[in-house]
């Protein structure tokens, strides 16, 4: 057996490189940003669901003692549509409001308070529209409401365009999978299961909410600060918005942004950005946007009401024949990253288990609400909560244990998938062993109380990383042997900064502390797909490895002159470069430099020590009709998790007693913040979705839109710290860097059926939507006893 490579630094668990300014307070986000003659902006929103646009009269607004610039939609402001996918939506709204909170017009004020003032003296008549909420009626061929006349003539994503329903007007993607023959499988099968399975709206509740910032310098140059996941993404879409060229806008992300996953759209940088440009006069004063926790929870992106449907065919012996899926994103008024979302979340039910005959068909469709789109797991959380809960239906019916159906079932290396993709790095097995285990499967507890009732779950789930998909990394090589890595990746609290320093110290064999990592500036950083689908550790990860190549190349052929010796028998190590084997014979990289009187340090030649990489994976589109594709992602992470809960049959309270999540990361490069990664997905979101979060609206107007109503977690609703186990299962993927995957989504996909098939364990009720609430269980038992 093959002895483990030792590392200095990776698979360690070393402490976040910004943890002090965090604990100290002297962490500074966007939201603490201030600039000398800073002015502040504020949006006027629609309260209509659907509302054609008549006349706004800002002349109140614009008289407001302490007002400098009112704007509205229009071609001077906002001239182009943008979109991740789709461009379907302005900056403000033109013509039309297609939902409650859609911004129409905004103000930028010396403060805050004259702002709202001024927006509460604009004046807008509407005439308002019927509107669609209900995803199944907007799905219709003939909806109640069509949100997008003009859908086929916007303009669309090259890369990964959206496939529209031309029967279908309100749908903005669909997807679909086709092998073998699901129907006729149907017929073979000795049992078919049917069901529908839905997942409420939740949101990110990001502790950050959205901020932007907007200047324009004094070579007319549009600089703006924000705290998007995506600085490229934002960067493309302010410029193309306006018809500016790319050269003419800056994007900056702070160090620190308080959290995204997945809901980090750019609105609040947009307005800013228009109230900086509209500015007459000579200096424009910067604006800064930022979201109160109501517009925060009400208007922003949120994780989709999602419905599953799903038919499942099996033989007596659990073998799974055929699986037929529907998945139904809804929408809001503008696509988004919901347009991916759609297409995306059929990666899970495609990747889990070995289905001979799969057929599937995914949509995004328009509703008149806000946007919703990528949450963490990107749709797999909620179309595997179909599958899973399938799962045990099965289970049942055919008299087997949940784990031996998993077990028999799962996909296993070099398994075809759904896609025809020969599968690689699976620890789907392993996984399921582990949480097993660890919560002693097979082993029946009892409540202390008659009426306390507990069981337990399992869940097997996937996670894919997204393709075609690409990292750049600049590696800069200091006089004083510092590494500086610069990297368009933002360090949104997950550690993303730790890990890239812990790799580069790998390389150049030095301290954490020698290692610096500049936060995301487009004059400065080169590109980065995005902070998204579980991707930094294996995309910049490799795109810094190749960067560090590159520099200690540049380094070793300057050392090779000096030391005589050739460049391929050079190491570097403690600033230093030296023979292999003979560490006597070195030169300290310090002294590559020359010091120049009156100035610094220069080298002779080459300027500096600059290495620089992408890493591209283009992957293969899937077949438009079949879905068929040899590489429709770049890697797969695998996750277990079993729960144990007990209910309380007076009260219809849920308590998660127990909890394991064992996660296949390939390669845990800091054991520590994989272990963080899946305590905070599965103890604070996988639990909150489940049993508590929801978005609750009528007509469009969200009811719970403060954190005093919109229920999250505390300590008080997870399971003691004793009771969770959080596994790390490492099978080593051959492109990753060390092994390495991901870890982030993945932690989440599997948690509400794993609770939900505990509860069924425990009371013999099945919940078919989440989430699963004290007042629906209690109905429940009232219905049934």
């Amino acid at each position: 057996m093959k002895a483990k490579e030792k590392y200095d630094h990776i698979g360690k668990s070393i402490h976040n490189v910004n943890a002090k300014a965090k604990v100290t307070g002297r962490a500074k986000y966007c939201s603490d940003m201030e600039f000398p003659g800073m002015l502040y902006g504020k949006a006027k929103r629609s309260p209509y669901a659907h509302a054609r646009i008549i006349s706004i009269d800002t002349s109140k607004a614009e008289s407001l003692p302490g007002v400098k610039t009112v704007i509205v939609g229009g071609e001077e402001t906002c001239p182009f549509r943008y979109g991740a996918g789709v461009g379907d939506e302005f900056v403000l709204a033109r013509e039309k409001a297609l939902f409650v909170g859609d911004p129409v017009a905004a103000v930028a004020a010396e403060s805050e308070e004259i702002a709202q003032e001024a927006v509460d003296l604009i004046e807008v008549e509407y005439e308002e529209l019927p509107a669609v909420f209900d995803g199944d009626e907007a799905f219709k061929r003939n909806p109640p409401a069509i949100l997008h006349e003009n859908l086929k003539s916007y303009q669309t994503l090259r890369s990964v365009p959206p496939r529209f329903d031309e029967k279908r007007p309100n749908v903005f993607n669909y997807f679909r999978i086709r092998r073998n023959n699901a129907e006729s499988a149907f017929k073979e099968a000795d049992l078919v299961f049917e069901n529908r399975f839905e997942t409420a709206m939740i949101h990110h509740v990001q502790m950050e909410s959205h901020c932007g910032i907007a200047s324009v310098d004094d070579t007319g140059r549009l600089v703006v600060w924000g705290t998007s996941s995506k600085p490229y993404g934002m960067h493309r879409d302010i410029a193309e918005s306006r018809g500016l060229p790319l050269s003419a806008v800056r994007v900056i992300i702070p160090t620190h942004v308080g959290g995204s996953f997945g809901g980090r759209d750019s609105k609040a940088e947009q307005i800013a950005a228009s109230l900086a440009l509209a500015q007459k006069g000579y200096p424009k004063r910067p604006v800064k946007v930022k979201f109160t926790r109501e517009e925060h929870l009400s208007t922003t992106t949120t994780r989709a009401h999602y419905i599953v449907d799903i038919k499942t065919g099996v033989k007596k012996d659990g073998t799974i024949m055929a699986n037929e899926m529907r998945l139904l994103l809804v929408g809001g008024a503008y696509a988004g990253t919901g347009y991916l979302t759609a297409r995306n979340a059929a990666f899970g039910p495609a990747a889990n288990y070995k289905i001979p005959n799969f057929s599937l068909d995914a949509y995004g469709v328009y509703t008149n609400q806000r946007m919703a789109g990528a949450f963490r797991g990107f749709g797999n959380a909620e179309s595997l909560w179909g599958m899973e809960s399938q799962m045990d239906i099965i289970a049942e019916a055919l008299d087997i244990d949940p784990l031996k159906l998993r077990l028999k079932n799962c996909i296993d290396e070099g398994d075809l998938n759904a896609f025809g993709e020969t599968m690689h790095s699976v620890g789907a097995k392993e996984c399921l062993h582990a949480a097993a285990e660890a919560i002693e499967w097979g082993k029946k507890t009892e409540g202390k109380a008659p009426h306390l009732k507990r069981g337990k779950g399992i869940a097997l789930g996937n996670k894919y990383s997204i393709v075609p998909s690409a990292s750049a990394a600049i590696i800069k090589v200091h006089p004083d042997g510092l590494v500086e890595l610069r990297t368009s990746t933002v360090d949104l609290g997950q550690g993303s900064s730790t890990i890239f320093s812990q790799m580069i110290a790998e390389q150049f064999k030095i301290p954490i502390s020698k290692v610096r990592v500049l936060n995301p500036d487009t004059d400065i950083t080169p590109f980065d797909l995005g902070t998204a689908s579980s991707r930094s550790t294996f995309n910049m990860g490799n795109a810094i490895i190749k960067a560090c190549r590159d520099a200690k190349k540049q380094l070793f052929e300057l050392a090779a002159k000096e030391l005589e010796a050739a460049e391929n028998d050079l190491e570097t190590a403690d600033s230093k470069v030296f023979v292999k084997g003979s560490p006597e014979r070195g030169i300290h990289i310090k002294d590559l430099f020359i010091p120049m009187v009156i100035g610094g340090y220069t080298l002779k030649e080459g300027a500096e020590i600059i290495g620089k990489a992408t890493y591209y994976l283009p992957g293969v589109m899937p077949d438009p009709e079949t879905g068929a594709s040899e590489k429709p992602a770049a890697f797969y992470m695998f996750v277990a998790q079993t729960a144990e809960v007990e209910v309380d049959t007076q009260t219809g309270k849920i308590r998660v007693l127990k909890m394991a999540t064992a996660n296949d990361c390939g390669k845990a490069i800091n054991p520590m913040m994989v272990e963080g990664q899946q305590d905070g997905g599965v103890l604070s979101m996988g639990i909150g979705s489940t049993l508590l979060e929801e978005v609750i609206t009528d007509n469009g107007v969200m009811l719970n839109p403060q954190l005093a109503d919109y229920k999250i977690p505390t300590t008080l609703d997870c399971p003691d710290l004793d009771d969770y186990k959080s596994i790390i299962i490492e099978t080593a993927h051959r492109d990753g860097p060390w092994g390495a995957k991901g870890v982030g989504e993945s932690t989440m996909v599997s948690t509400a059926p794993a609770i939900a098939n505990a509860l069924y364990d425990a009371i013999g009720i099945r919940f078919y939507d989440i989430p699963i609430t004290p007042e629906k269980v209690l109905r429940a038992i009232k219905g049934k006893f």
